[in-house]
């Protein structure tokens, strides 16, 4: 049976007085390294805070990968490409968090990716997870815990009691051919028949290593870089007509199909959805 992912909602912890919106959720599950029906790369329109409870995974920002360890924490921002990559079978657990705006510390989202807590520091935050998490749609008593929660997972992000985690090191040809698509995805001869050809490399070569490193394929890989860019295009105004020629695509009808797929609107609507 295909596991239908949860699909972030921020909401208003209390029904007035507050302008952002936020959404907890927890998960423990055994993941195989080879399930076809892993998450595809997510691009949603919020921050997001994953914290890494257990199992051997990586984890997929953009074009980085970040190795993970208990009590880590990895920071993405809204519509920026991002995925878990698991290493190994076994026992999968985490905490996301999500939210629409960040009052006062989006600069924690901007100058990396991966927070380091110390061991102590660690305890207290996955505590104030699980707090957040426990009154949550509760009543209004618990709403003010969990907004106590919220505020306390918010002010260790931004505290200076955290290192900066650092990537994981990919093979130098892989790392070129990343920076190739980062640079032109937005062109539509940028494909994998394309890339095969610049590096010289076979198309199997190509997808085994991006089946190695990102645990997804190029052309995914590709289409992710589109999408995340037209949905950035087209919250900055842009048109639907504009924004499919910009990101890549040759044909209006069908990036239209493609995005109403993807994320379950047109583009269109997506775009006047956005209050």
């Amino acid at each position: 049976m295909i596991k239908t992912p949860y699909t972030p909602s921020p909401k208003a912890i209390f029904s007035d007085g507050f302008s952002f919106l936020t959404d907890v959720y927890y998960e423990k599950n055994f993941q195989h390294v080879d399930d076809p029906d892993h998450d595809p790369e997510h691009i949603h329109d919020f921050y997001e805070i994953y914290v890494h409870l257990g199992g051997d995974v990586a984890f997929l920002v953009d074009d980085t990968v970040y190795p993970v360890s208990y009590g880590d924490v990895v920071l993405t921002k809204p519509n920026e490409i991002h995925k878990c990559i698991y290493l190994n079978d076994g026992i999968h657990e985490h905490f996301c968090i999500w939210m629409n705006e960040l009052p006062l510390v989006s600069d924690a989202f901007e100058k990396h990716s991966l927070l380091v807590f110390s061991q102590d520091n660690k305890k207290k935050f996955i505590e104030l997870c699980f707090d957040l998490l426990a009154s949550f749609n509760k009543t209004e008593e618990l709403k003010f815990r969990a907004l106590s929660s919220f505020f306390g997972i918010l002010d260790a992000i931004c505290t200076d009691g955290r290192e900066m985690g650092e990537p994981q090191s990919l093979p130098t040809k892989f790392i070129e051919i990343v920076e190739y698509i980062s640079a032109h995805f937005c062109d539509p001869s940028c494909t994998v028949n394309n890339i095969c050809d610049v590096f010289y490399i076979s198309k199997s070569t190509l997808c085994r290593q991006f089946k190695q490193h990102f645990q997804t394929t190029p052309s995914d890989y590709i289409d992710s870089k589109r999408f995340s860019e037209a949905k950035k295009l087209l919250l900055a105004g842009q048109s639907v007509q504009q924004t499919c020629y910009s990101c890549g695509f040759s044909d209006c009808s069908y990036f239209i199909m493609r995005f109403h797929k993807k994320f379950g609107m047109t583009p269109y609507k997506y775009q006047h959805s956005i209050k």
